[in-house]
């Protein structure tokens, strides 16, 4: 089994969705999202990692017991925009070396939702009346900042009413579910992500 550590439900399992349709050989059911142990670091002083590395190892043992752990993935936004990912990876792992099970960490920059500027055809797809999030053609994604903020403002017409639905977290998962459906996993992608292409490689090592 392959557990998913994340910031909330809709991270864990829009995470669930990429993954089976990237690893085919690891079935949708031993991809198992978790609520706890949370995992996140970025905000967590050096002194305070030890423990709560052993916290994790405590909770993720009990779950190992009934069903053995192959690898942990953990996810959790930069917040930043790239490389800002490739220090918060590092503190991740790094920090949770002492557990007995692979660790590898999931880490977008600015946030989940930069990533959904590379598939433009596939947000849409989620609610016709959205407009194609199209303006970042060939671009690097990754310097998006506040890409949660700036995807809601992409994805509504101009004039749209105030009862207008926009984007929320929870399509998320409708849109990796449009991604895996259309088959846009592999590329070449409508624009460019460093932390979009490190999470590829790293799945592909699980």
């Amino acid at each position: 089994m392959v557990v998913i550590l994340g910031e909330d439900d809709n991270d864990r399992r829009t995470i669930q969705i990429l993954v089976a349709a990237l690893r085919p050989d690891i079935p949708r059911g031993a991809l198992r999202p978790l609520r706890k142990p949370m995992s996140l670091v970025r905000n967590v002083p050096p002194q305070r990692l030890p423990s709560q590395s052993t916290k994790a190892a405590a909770l993720l043992r009990a779950v190992d017991v009934r069903t053995p752990i192959r690898a942990v993935l953990m996810h959790e936004d930069a917040d930043e925009v790239e490389p800002a990912h490739q220090k918060l990876i590092a503190k991740i792992e790094d920090s949770h070396r002492s557990l007995r099970w692979p660790v590898v960490a999931i880490v977008p920059a600015w946030e989940i939702e930069t990533w959904w500027f590379l598939f433009p055809d596939a947000v849409q797809a989620v609610r016709p009346t959205w407009r194609r999030p199209d303006q970042f053609a060939g671009r690097d994604v990754g310097r998006i900042r506040n890409a949660k903020e700036e995807l809601k403002k992409a994805v509504t017409p101009p004039g749209a009413r105030p009862s207008f639905q926009t984007y929320t977290e929870a399509d998320s998962i409708a849109i990796a579910e449009r991604i895996v459906a259309l088959g846009q996993l592999t590329p070449p992608w409508f624009a460019r992500s460093a932390s979009w292409e490190t999470f590829l490689d790293k799945v592909k090592q699980l």
